[in-house]
């Protein structure tokens, strides 16, 4: 098998697992369904990730 093949298959087989994102309401696991055409609150996930990593979160909250 080619070197290509084997990170094809590593990217096939780590899309299969859950995602755990850590979020200020707690540790949310997440997994892609490549057959849906919409996804109702997956990217809310990461942009509460993102709201967290960046200080957003923590200074709305104490404003």
């Amino acid at each position: 098998m080619g070197e290509a093949k084997r990170r094809q298959l590593l990217v096939q087989t780590q899309a299969l697992e859950a995602m755990v994102v850590d979020t200020p309401g707690g540790r949310i696991h997440l997994q892609w369904d490549h057959a849906a055409s919409a996804t109702p609150n997956a990217q809310l996930t990461f942009f509460a990730k993102f709201l967290t990593t960046t200080g957003v979160y923590e200074s709305w909250v104490n404003s």
